[in-house]
């Protein structure tokens, strides 16, 4: 959210105050509101709220949009929408030191939660929580436009989240997911649905206990660790790409699909259930192919096709440099 050279200015700003006020100390007694007051920083002081909940009928649509805050999304217990703020700052800030207030509404479908943008600067001599929860019934729609960070538990239908600067993370959901973080590491445990799809700009893919008819799971920069997948529908797809990091999987994966497994630069290792119905094409521009112990090819380009049982099923293994 905040250029590390912005962090940096601000603690280089605290520790001449710091020192300042210390200075004045010695000289005079503390008076470090004076001190602040006349650096150009502000007291902030903002502290946790909870909201009215929302009756809104056991299937809503519940749109989230607050773009600095980490978001936590569960399911709730009465069938109602329940929102918490729990954004809490205390100390002093560069900048200015407002904190708006979450905007909870009904709508025709049911509850939107946002918040704009905040303009305050970086707390110092303090410190800073922003996050908000939010218990949903469990059959929502959860809608996650914009967010620091999110994680979206034990919900029953389906879930599209976006995290601008922070990890996702996804637990025991039953629906189609659609997520993608723009820096941030993303993490799905017992999650099923028809579709799944999952993206980041930068971090890693751990994916466990997953069963799709479509998996699409990418990153830009980060390894991806996928273990007992279950990949099977009408037809069947699978897609796990990074451009720079090893690629880990195990799975069962049905005959009647097709399936893509790359990486620009990194291992690739694929761990396949017993009986599995599959026709393998491997290939590498710099390295060597294992096969239950047997190498194939040399130290420059590789390819190899194994064919288990009928070889029914597609399946492409490929790497640049691993």
């Amino acid at each position: 959210m905040r250029s590390s050279r912005t962090a940096l200015v601000a603690m280089l700003l605290a520790a001449e105050l710091l020192i300042v006020g210390l200075m004045l100390f010695a000289l005079r007694g503390w008076n470090g509101g004076h001190v602040f007051a006349a650096s150009g920083l502000r007291e902030m002081n903002a502290s946790a709220k909870t909201y009215a909940p929302v009756a809104a009928g056991l299937t809503p649509h519940v749109q989230i949009d607050d773009p600095d805050s980490g978001v936590r999304v569960s399911a709730s217990n009465d069938g109602l929408v329940h929102v918490k703020d729990l954004t809490s700052i205390h100390g002093f800030v560069w900048g200015s030191s407002k904190v708006a207030d979450l905007t909870v509404s009904r709508t025709a479908d049911g509850v939107h939660i946002s918040r704009p943008s905040q303009a305050h600067g970086i707390v110092i001599f303090g410190g800073d929580l922003e996050r908000i929860e939010v218990a949903v019934p469990s059959g929502s729609h959860v809608d996650i436009a914009r967010s620091s960070s999110a994680e979206v538990s034990d919900m029953q239908s389906a879930v599209d989240v976006k995290s601008q600067d922070g990890h996702i993370g996804l637990f025991n959901i039953r629906g189609s997911v659609n997520a993608h973080s723009d820096d941030g590491h993303i993490e799905a445990t017992n999650v099923s649905g028809d579709t799944l799809a999952m993206s980041t700009d930068d971090g890693s893919l751990r994916l466990k206990n997953i069963t799709a008819g479509v998996l699409e799971a990418k990153t830009s920069d980060g390894r991806i660790d996928a273990s007992n997948l279950s990949i099977d529908g009408q037809a069947p797809r699978a897609t796990l790409h990074t451009d720079d990091g090893s690629v880990h999987i195990t799975g069962r994966f049905s005959a009647r699909g097709s399936y893509d497994f790359s990486t620009r630069d990194g291992r690739e290792e694929m761990t396949l259930a017993p009986g599995s119905d599959m026709t393998i094409n491997a290939s590498t521009d710099s390295g060597r192919i294992y096969v239950d112990g047997a190498s194939f090819g040399g130290d420059d380009s590789a390819a190899h096709t194994i064919r288990l049982g009928n070889g029914s099923g597609a399946m492409r293994l490929s790497t640049q440099d691993g």
